[in-house]
């Protein structure tokens, strides 16, 4: 009987060892992750990020179609009026948002091998904005954090019917 539960245990170890994991989870929508605090650094600003089976450099592109009458106008960092508010929306790179996030907590840019399988990669757009007085607008305790948020998922999704 004891040589049948070692045994029993060695199998489903075995087993479990075989199947493959998920690196990544899917975004089905949008998240805002929190900004993370290093050392005696003050908090960085909370990211909103969505995920994308495109390249971000379409995302760029879209923005700058989207935005094609502003003179002048950046996709990488750009200002823009919501409900007469100004705001400065930055999209970061991955090495910019590395120092932002906790990239333990979202495991970005890592294959899943199920999507792997069919020849797409996970990707991610990270955005911080920022209201007219340099304060975190994405912010939990942010006056103007529901009109961002509104924006931003606005411009997500007319960015997946692009």
């Amino acid at each position: 009987m004891k040589n049948y539960l070692i045994l029993s245990v060695l199998i489903l170890a075995l087993m479990s060892s075989c199947i493959s994991v998920k690196t990544v989870e899917d975004v089905k929508r949008y998240e805002i992750v929190e900004g993370k605090t290093v050392g005696d650094n003050p908090k960085s600003p909370n990211i909103f990020t969505f995920q994308v089976e495109k390249d971000r450099s379409l995302f760029l592109r879209y923005l700058s179609d989207r935005y094609d009458y502003v003179k002048g106008f950046s996709p990488e960092h750009y200002s823009t009026t919501i409900k007469d508010v100004n705001f400065d929306i930055a999209i970061l790179t991955e090495q910019e948002s590395s120092t932002f996030i906790d990239l333990t907590e979202l495991i970005f840019n890592k294959n899943d091998p199920e999507l792997v399988k069919n020849g797409r990669v996970k990707q991610f757009i990270n955005i911080t904005v920022t209201d007219e007085n340099g304060e975190d607008a994405l912010a939990s305790n942010s006056f103007y954090r529901n009109i961002v948020v509104k924006y931003l998922d606005d411009l997500r999704t007319s960015f997946k019917a692009y």
